[in-house]
């Protein structure tokens, strides 16, 4: 199960991220979706952030499991 939530975090990170910088910020969402762009670019530069984070991390994970079953 938690080797699902670690994998499913690619998609429910973002939304979490969106309504995290608009609790931040003190705007609404609307506002983060119609409003500057420079919202819009620290959200996604934060994703993306995520995501390579992810990578790597999973990468060692993947070989830490991969030791432990051979055990």
């Amino acid at each position: 199960m938690w080797l699902f939530l670690w994998r499913a975090s690619l998609l429910y990170v973002f939304p979490l991220l969106m309504w995290g910088y608009c609790r931040f910020k003190g705007i609404g969402f609307d506002e983060l979706d119609t409003g500057v762009n420079g919202h819009k670019w620290v959200v996604l530069s934060s994703y993306l952030l995520y995501v390579v984070l992810w990578l790597l991390i999973n990468r060692y994970l993947l070989l830490f499991l991969r030791q432990r079953g051979r055990r």
